[in-house]
C-alpha cells in the first residue's frame, strides 16, 4: 500500500487553501488526492472517489513524498525542439530587408509566400511556411504589410491632387 508521508501543518493548511480557493483544476484535484491519502484512504478507494487510475494516484503520492507542495502544479511539457536555428532566422530577416531586385527577383515587394520560397531556393532553410516567416519577422519587430496598389481613384479631384 502506498500512502502519503506525514503532512506538516503548513502543508496541510496550504492543501486546504488550494482545495477551497484554487481555480486551477489540475492543482485542485491533486491536492484533493493528497489530502485523501493523508486521511488514510487507500489508493483503490481514492481512485473510485476521484475517478482516476490507481497508477496515476501512486505517481502523485510518490511525487508529493519527494517534492512536497512543488509537485502539485502542472509541469510544462518539453514540446518539439526548434527546427530553425537563430542563424537561419537572422538570414531570413536579412533577406526580408533587401529589395527583391538585389536577390535577382522580378517583383518589387516581398510577400510572405515569396520570401519563404526564396529562402528555400537559396538553401537558407530546408523548408519553411509563410506563417513561420511571418512569426520570424514579428520576433524581429519588422512590420510587414502588403502593399496596396490601385489604378484609379474615385476622388473627382484626384488629378489635381496627384500633381501637387
Amino acid at each position: 500500500m502506498v500512502y502519503v508521508r506525514p503532512v506538516t501543518l503548513h502543508e496541510g493548511n496550504k492543501l486546504q487553501n488550494i482545495v477551497r480557493r484554487s481555480s486551477d483544476t489540475v492543482k485542485l484535484r491533486r491536492a484533493q488526492i493528497i489530502l485523501a491519502s493523508a486521511q488514510a484512504m487507500s489508493v483503490p478507494e481514492i481512485a473510485q472517489v476521484y475517478h482516476c487510475s490507481e497508477e496515476h494516484i501512486r505517481i502523485l503520492i510518490k511525487r508529493f513524498n519527494e517534492d512536497g507542495l512543488d509537485s502539485l502544479p502542472r509541469k510544462k511539457g518539453g514540446g518539439r525542439p526548434p527546427v530553425i536555428t537563430e542563424e537561419e532566422k537572422s538570414m531570413i530577416v536579412e533577406l526580408a530587408l533587401m529589395p527583391p531586385a538585389i536577390v535577382g527577383c522580378a517583383f518589387t515587394t516581398w510577400s510572405l509566400r515569396k520570401l519563404a520560397q526564396i529562402a528555400v531556393e537559396r538553401k537558407v532553410v530546408k523548408d519553411i511556411s509563410p506563417e513561420k516567416v511571418r512569426q520570424i519577422l514579428q520576433e524581429a519587430k519588422i512590420s510587414y504589410q502588403r502593399t496596396k496598389t490601385w489604378k484609379e481613384s474615385d476622388d473627382p479631384e484626384f488629378e489635381s491632387k496627384k500633381n501637387e
